[in-house]
Parts: C-alpha cells; structure tokens; sequence
C-alpha cells in the first residue's frame, strides 16, 4: 500500500468513484438540508488578465445554477446578499508557500515537454474501470471528440486514445496568448509564477480549508496530473471546468469550484471544442450556472455521472459543447434514483 498522503491525494484528486473503491476510506457525510434549502457563502478569485465578470454577471451565473439545482433536485439555493472578490495571486501565493513537496511529484510539467504519459494512459485505465456505467458507453461518449481513434472496444485501446487527444489539446495553452500578449499559462513579466492554473492546487485550496461552499473564478484551470483523470476532462486537453472537494471549513463539507474562462473565451480551440460556437454574454453564463449546478449535485446530493441519459445535467458536456448540453436537459427524463448514478450518495467525496 502506497503512503498514506499519496493515496489520499489519488483519492481526493479522484472525486467521482464507486462506492466500493472507498468502502473503508473516510469520506464527507451525506448533508442534511434542512426544509431543503440551501445558502452558500461565495467567493470570486480574480485574475486581472483574464476576461473580467461583474457582480451582477456572477450573480447571473449563481442565479442559472439555483434555477436548475431547484428544477432538478428539489433545493431551494438562497443567494447571498454579497459576493466575496478575492485576488487569486495573494491566495495562490500562500498557497503554493504552504504545499507540501510530495504534491508536486503528482503535477506532470506539461510547459517544458516534460510529461510521462505514459503514466498518465494507466491512470486514465484506473479512472475508466472505476466508472458506473459500462465501457461502451463511456466511449461512446468520447469517440466524435478523440484527436485519435480507438482501435478496439476495450480499455486500454480506450485509454490510448484518450491520452493521444489529451496531449495534443493541452499541448496548446503552452503556445496560446490572452489579450495583454502573454501566454494563458506560463510565465508573464512583472507577475509571480504561481500554479493557478493547476488542478491539484485547486483541491489543496479546499483541503486547506477556504471559507466558501462556491468558489468562481475567470481562471482558465489546465493541467494533467500522475492521478486518475476523467475521461471527460482528459478529451478536453486537461481543461477542469470545475470540481467539488473536501473542505473542513463548508458547513456542506465539500466546496464546489467553477472557472468561468471556457465559456468567455474565443480562443481558436475552446471556440472548436464548443462546435464553434461564440456566445453571447447572456449564453455564457446561463451556460457557466449549468455547470455550477452541476457542481453542486455532486456536493448536495453526492449524485454521480448518468453517462446515458443526456437529459441529466449530471451527464458531463461533450467536450466544451455548452449550449448542446443545455439543450437536453429535462429534469422530468432524469428524476434522483432514476439509475445507480443518481441515487444520492452514489460517490463519496474522500476526506484527506
């Protein structure tokens, strides 16, 4: 057995698992929603260079995701009368000063070409052997948006495939510039190198313990990492749209985070990924609350990924293709304990 902080780390990293992988593991309880009906605390982490959200823009998305979880789950989300705007470098900052060493042994050092992946094809089989629904499903999903073709209906095939189009997508941000000329992720004169854009920093944020249960920011968060990655996140060249983690400090237990970034941005891959597609604000973040809400069945009901049932908002996005996603949703077609994903507590959120 792997060292205790190691197996966490793969664990936490890995939110959306089968019941029995954690059978003795601790994980966050199951929240008791009182007269169902939520109110979270909720903090905007802002970076200067990217596109820039409003409070009444934010409230736009916190409103989209309270209509859907209401719709869908039966919760009434009670939005705040403030939004909490953080700088996200004073955060990241304290952050990176307080991460321990072993964590980034996990973070693959995609910026100079330094990435083992085949590391990283063993630990999307672990990911892909984990999941619910059956393998044909699940490459049913990804096959239209794989750079590369599965040559066989079994795993390992599959999870070539799946790496081959993760590495040349993500591949992509390390070349990419943001309005001011530098690039999305990498370093930039007069500004810190700080990990923002590193998922596994994002699950130290909560693990840490961060007074928010929803955490929004117009960071784009790109990475890959030597823990089980899912599939949807891997097709989209290592894009997290968003995610949801222990937090000592949420009175949910888990706190849920959204980067708001792919649904703003016209960057020539995103805009591919969305079927090439340019929003208008208005559709941006309607779509942005769909993936919070998202989000939060994951945290207020610890419901899975129902891979075969499109009306489900709990079925990932294809890629970034946001407004056909939201299209398909019918919370009449996708009731809670309609399949085993959907019974609430289907996933445990690990405690580490």
């Amino acid at each position: 057995m792997r060292l205790q902080t190691t197996a966490a780390v793969l664990l936490a990293a890995a939110v959306l698992v089968p019941d029995t992988a954690l059978a003795e593991k601790k994980s966050v309880a199951l929240p008791e929603i009182a007269n169902g009906t939520v109110a979270p605390r909720v903090v905007y982490l802002e970076n200067p260079r990217f596109p820039p959200f409003t409070t009444e823009g934010l409230r736009q998305v916190l409103s989209a995701a309270a209509g859907l979880v209401k719709d869908h789950f039966g919760i009434k989300v009670v939005l705040p009368k403030q939004i909490d705007v953080r700088p996200i470098d004073k955060v990241f900052a304290e952050l990176a000063r307080r991460a321990p060493r072993w964590l980034k042994r996990k973070v693959g050092d995609f910026r100079n070409d330094r990435v083992d992946w085949n590391a990283v094809r063993k630990n999307l089989i672990k990911q892909i052997e984990k999941q619910k629904d059956p393998l044909e499903k699940q490459i049913a999903f990804a096959r239209p948006y794989l750079s590369t073709p599965v040559q066989r209906a079994e795993v390992a095939s599959f999870a070539r495939a799946v790496a081959a189009t993760f590495r040349d997508r993500l591949a992509h941000w390390t070349t990419a510039t943001l309005a001011d000329g530098h690039p999305i992720i990498g370093r930039v004169p007069g500004r810190p190198d700080l990990p923002l854009n590193e998922y596994m920093y994002w699950i130290l944020l909560t693990r840490n313990g961060f007074p928010a249960e929803i955490i929004l920011t117009n960071q784009l968060v790109a990475s890959v990492e030597y823990i089980p990655t899912p599939v949807h996140t891997s097709i989209r060249g290592g894009i997290s749209g968003g995610a949801t983690e222990y937090n000592p400090d949420s009175k949910l237990g888990s706190s849920v985070w959204v980067s708001l970034f792919p649904y703003v941005s016209d960057d020539p891959q995103i805009v591919a990924l969305r079927r090439g597609d340019r929003y208008s604000r208005a559709q941006a973040l309607a779509y942005a609350g769909a993936m919070l809400a998202h989000e939060m069945g994951h945290q207020l009901l610890h419901v899975g990924h129902p891979w075969s049932n499109p009306a489900c908002v709990m079925r990932p996005a294809e890629v970034l293709d946001f407004a056909a996603w939201v299209k398909k949703f019918d919370a009449a077609g996708c009731r809670l304990g309609s399949s085993a994903a959907m019974k609430p507590g289907a996933i445990r959120i690990p405690v580490w």
